[in-house]
């Protein structure tokens, strides 16, 4: 019997290392899930953020300099449907959270347009 015991033993304790390794495991791949999701919400946003670019250089051609804000009121007509934001699934605005974009207003028709994205970056349209 001392010899199936340590088998036994043996097998236990074998169960016991592949069950811990494998929560890392699962706690990794989680992360990794989370990461692949916001790296596709702010691809989602970029592309979102060209849509309200269009609309801003469709109302500065109409009206002859850039709007005074970038809203889904003033740029709605230029821009059906309005984007939404991926991480919030509400329209787009303007704001500091991921997926809100920031617009400035220049001389003429120019502006400058970014959206924030999941990882506290900035990215400016070009």
């Amino acid at each position: 019997m001392g010899r199936s015991g340590s088998v036994v033993r043996a097998l236990v304790t074998l169960c016991l290392v592949l069950t811990v390794a494998g929560c890392g495991l699962q706690e990794r791949a989680v992360e990794d899930t989370t990461g692949k999701i916001d790296v596709a919400r702010d691809a989602t946003v970029k592309a979102q953020l060209m849509m309200i670019k269009t609309g801003i250089d469709a109302y500065a051609a109409m009206n002859g300099s850039a709007p005074a804000d970038a809203s889904k009121a003033t740029l709605g007509g230029f821009v059906d449907p309005w984007p939404d934001n991926p991480f919030t699934e509400q329209p787009m605005q303007p704001g500091e959270g991921p997926g809100d974009y920031v617009f400035t207003p220049a001389a003429g028709a120019g502006y400058t347009l970014s959206v924030n994205l999941s990882d506290g970056g900035v990215y400016t349209a070009p």
